[in-house]
């Protein structure tokens, strides 16, 4: 009878998929930081904005238009994204998820992320999500929780801690050196050597 139980609860278990990301943490890497803009080969053009152990930022790839935010522990950032998509002019789609970034340092010194992403509060289970930081550029975009900046993000009491964190839209000093404009030249072939590798 207990043969019987797991053989059809198995596959149920493995068709539901998602799930609370089982990950450990570890360090953050030395000189390391979610802070900044990302290229992610997943979902396009990243701004995260870093405000201690808050993140807040967006994403664009073509329709998609996203939001994240959520708190880093160690080397990990665990957060919620909302998503909308816009198929068909004024008819937008939104969806809403939970994920889970680790930040690593390359062998050639960029920084890079791993992740993966899943649908409402799973973690897990949509796919993977990389990407590699740019290495110019500031992030300009970090409007914080939800699709207008600031409102609830629905998630209530999300247990990450953040109690709905929204930066205000205060700016960041990433201690750029003398003389970075923090300008974005918009050649990113030399950033995104090694993506490949994720």
């Amino acid at each position: 009878m207990l043969r019987t139980a797991i053989r059809f609860a198995l596959p149920l278990l493995i068709a539901c998929g998602g799930g609370s990301a089982n990950i450990s943490v570890g360090e953050m890497p030395q000189g390391g930081s979610y802070h900044g803009v990302w290229q992610s080969p997943q979902y396009g053009n990243m701004h995260l904005c870093v405000s201690g152990s808050h993140v807040v930022g967006d994403y664009q790839k073509d329709e998609r238009r996203g939001t994240i935010q959520g708190t880093i522990q160690g080397d990990v950032l665990r957060f919620q994204w909302e998503e909308k998509r816009e198929m068909v002019v004024g008819r937008p789609t939104i969806t809403r998820g939970r994920g889970w970034f680790r930040l690593k340092i390359g062998q050639d010194e960029d920084q890079y992320f791993e992740g993966e992403w899943g649908h409402d509060d799973a973690e897990t289970g949509g796919g993977p999500w990389n990407g590699v930081k740019m290495r110019r550029g500031t992030p300009d975009r970090c409007m914080g929780g939800g699709s207008s900046g600031g409102e609830d993000d629905g998630y209530g009491d999300d247990d990450y801690g953040d109690e709905d964190y929204d930066d205000g839209g205060d700016s960041y000093d990433d201690g750029g050196e003398a003389g970075d404009d923090g300008g974005d030249s918009g050649d990113y072939g030399e950033d995104l050597e090694g993506l490949d590798e994720i």
